[in-house]
């Protein structure tokens, strides 16, 4: 088991607030005990899995996917995966949220905030900032990197 018993009560408390499912699909590759030359080995995959499962049990607005980009290329590279693991959120409202990398410390409390977004619950903006993305006219992708410390 990898999470606490507090940051599982956590996670089921902040999941009352989903407005509607969320489905999170994992990108990975397994562990294999044979170097496969061409082949990048996905050191955390089985543990970015194995996050997803557990986060999977406490509530039951909230389903995982995962897909072996070994034995389903296609479906990587249609969705223009190229590092592992990849974990995309969806859910009722527009767009996708996508985690490269294990999301853990920080960046689990902003995989689990990001799938109250995606769920369709209401934004907690400042009036700046609502102002400001009013303005937008087409479709914007943002990335973000954080790096442990």
């Amino acid at each position: 088991m990898l999470l606490r018993e507090a940051d599982r009560t956590a996670v089921r408390k902040h999941f009352e607030d989903l407005a509607g499912p969320v489905s999170a699909t994992v990108y990975s590759r397994p562990e294999s005990p044979l170097v496969v030359p061409g082949r990048t080995p996905c050191q955390t995959c089985q543990t970015a899995e194995a996050l997803l499962r557990e986060v999977e049990e406490l509530s039951d607005r909230f389903t995982l996917e995962v897909r072996d980009v070994d034995k389903v290329p296609d479906a990587a590279r249609d969705a223009g995966i190229v590092r592992l693991p990849a974990i995309e959120l969806s859910g009722a409202a527009k767009g996708r949220v996508r985690f490269l990398g294990l999301p853990d410390g920080h960046e689990f409390g902003s995989l689990i905030t990001a799938a109250t977004w995606v769920s369709g619950a209401p934004l907690t903006l400042s009036e700046d900032a609502a102002e400001l993305l009013s303005t937008l006219r087409r479709p914007v992708h943002v990335k973000v990197f954080t790096t442990p410390t």
